[in-house]
């Protein structure tokens, strides 16, 4: 399309919403896109974030030299070399023609500053973000009016063994849509830069097994290392993990991993098929500053937990959603032990612990009489224990005691002796206990009961779209706004993600179907750029807990997770997340 077309085509837009057929589809999406996040295309204004650039990260080191060679061979030609991270923030660039540099720095081209798609529209570098893949954007297809004099072409720079992206190279130079020149130099540019990756991984896995053949000289247990690429287990480790579920053990790691502080070792049970459990210490490993790995010291539990009901079905509740495999390894356990013991639900706010407690009592014929330790806060302890003991001399059935934490030691040993006497009389009950990662201390000590986690809603991501359909029914929600739902942290876990969705299908006019535009500016923003492995989301989670504990400041958060303040910037920004913007 000739450049004269194309800008009419540009100022159509602008002014009506409408994009002519004509331009190509790509660039048509970037631009309805950058509209519904009101872009203003006649102000050109990148935010600026500062500091957290580490020059010794891994992709600035691959970087480097790959940039340094091709702007000294080319870069008088008048054609830049970028590096931005994956929420399109500049951390590198060559430059040599001087022409060229006088202005890119007076259009703030340089690094520090943030060119996704939602702050300077449709270009190179944020929109190859959004599409994943090699993006060229030329002259008047930018959004913006100041980048229409660029042609523009970003290439993902991807890990070469994950595929997964770490950034982006863009090359910009005067626009001009006949030099397909620029769009190879571009993509063999970002393939050097990733055989360099390749190099440096290598370095990351001799580690890993440096770690690994040290644990299982100094030790007798079984030892497990691991990351998102890589797990090596010796005999004694292979043997006690046979049969264990990858999502169980994940979800096993990233929870200790969520509760790791400086010392680096957490301790911890993690269910066996065979119904016991086996006893755990979880280490990080790092490589320099960055962690790079775990070491997990696998020994079997002195005292076996007795063995799950042979045939319990590894199903949800019925009328709850949930395929993850740990959410239905705790409701299997706890359909087992309700036939015995008091079944203990933990896990932290929103995990919906007492809709899984109700619907496990429902499933044996049970409507449960429910009575929350909240309400001893009102009517004082000894009032809600008469009242307890009130229920409990009644016909047998089914009781679901709510919020066991706000019970100090003495009343939940009280509540114990109540709890083994109902039992004893036919009582079935469940209690939940909420707690954030530390659940080993028993919450009703004496008694004979089974203590069982439910997981965050961030390590049950699958979930989501069966979750949405069940709370938006009979509404539905449109695929991509599910999408990003599921790039979300969920902080409030299910109990968040219930209210949003109400609150989006409430907000829709009935028959319309909510998409990404109906979702809450501050829900879209808030959604990392990428999908996470279960090992990122550990470590986010892990910072971002460290960064709550010391009341949001950042270089106390680095100490206390025994990071630089440099490499928890670099991790939440790659995630995607708004250190400005963030609550915690």
């Amino acid at each position: 399309m000739a450049d004269d077309v194309l800008a009419r085509d540009r100022e159509s837009f602008l002014s009506s919403g409408n994009a002519p057929g004509r331009v190509r589809a790509e660039v048509r999406s970037s631009w309805q896109r950058c509209s519904s996040w009101a872009v203003a295309a006649d102000r050109f204004a990148p935010p600026y974030q500062p500091g957290g650039v580490d020059p010794e990260s891994r992709l600035l080191r691959a970087a480097g030299p790959v940039l340094d060679a091709m702007n000294a061979r080319l870069g008088e030609l008048g054609i830049s070399f970028l590096v931005t991270d994956t929420s399109a923030r500049i951390l590198d660039r060559r430059v040599q023609n001087s022409t060229l540099l006088h202005v890119l720095d007076g259009l703030n081209i340089t690094p520090g500053f943030v060119f996704a798609e939602d702050a300077v529209g449709t270009n190179g570098v944020g929109t190859a973000v959004e599409l994943g893949r090699t993006t060229r954007i030329d002259g008047h297809e930018h959004y913006v009016d100041e980048l229409v004099r660029f042609t523009c072409v970003g290439v993902p720079i991807n890990d070469p063994v994950t595929r997964r992206p770490l950034g982006i190279l863009d090359i910009t130079c005067d626009a001009n849509r006949d030099n397909g020149l620029v769009t190879v130099l571009a993509e063999q540019t970002a393939k050097a830069i990733e055989n360099r990756l390749f190099e440096q991984q290598t370095v990351q896995e001799r580690a890993l097994l440096a770690h690994f053949l040290s644990g299982s000289r100094r030790s007798h247990a079984g030892i497990l290392v691991l990351n998102d690429r890589v797990q090596m287990a010796n005999p004694q480790a292979a043997r006690l993990l046979d049969g264990v579920e990858q999502p169980l053990l994940w979800d096993h790691v990233g929870r200790v991993l969520a509760g790791s502080c400086a010392a680096g070792t957490v301790d911890g049970d993690l269910p066996l098929p065979d119904g016991r459990s086996a006893r755990t210490r979880t280490m990080p490993l790092r490589d320099g500053g960055e962690v790079i790995g775990v070491l997990v010291e696998i020994r079997p539990a002195v005292e076996p937990a007795a063995p799950a009901r042979p045939g319990a079905p590894l199903t949800a509740p019925a009328g709850l959603a949930g395929t993850d495999r740990a959410f239905l390894w705790a409701c299997r356990a706890a359909r087992a032990a309700l036939a015995a013991r008091t079944v203990v639900l933990c896990g932290e706010p929103g995990v919906g612990k007492a809709v899984v407690g109700t619907a496990l009592l429902r499933e044996l014929g049970d409507d449960p009489v429910v009575r929350d330790a909240a309400r001893a806060e009102v009517s004082g302890l000894d009032g809600w224990f008469d009242d307890l003991h009130g229920v409990l001399a009644g016909p047998p059935g089914a009781l679901l005691l709510r919020h066991l934490e706000l019970l100090d030691p003495v009343a939940r040993r009280r509540l114990s002796a109540m709890l083994g006497e109902a039992r004893a009389d036919g009582w079935r009950c469940v209690a939940t206990f909420t707690c954030a990662s530390s659940w080993d201390d028993l919450v009703l000590p004496g008694l004979d009961a089974d203590q069982l986690r439910l997981p965050p809603l961030r390590n049950r991501l699958r979930d989501i779209p069966a979750l949405v359909a069940a709370f938006a029914a009979p509404r539905r929600l449109a695929p991509e706004a599910v999408q990003l739902l599921m790039r979300l942290f969920w902080p409030g876990n299910v109990r968040e993600l219930r209210g949003l969705v109400a609150r989006v299908v409430e907000a829709t006019p009935p028959g319309a179907v909510p998409g990404l535009t109906d979702l809450p500016p501050q829900v879209r923003h808030a959604a990392p750029r990428l999908t996470l492995t279960r090992f990122e989301r550990a470590e986010i989670h892990a910072i971002l807990d460290a960064m709550a504990e010391t009341d949001g400041n950042k270089k106390d958060a680095a100490a206390l997770l025994g990071i630089s303040r440099s490499t928890l910037y670099r991790k939440l920004q790659a995630a995607g997340i708004d250190l400005d913007n963030t609550t915690f």
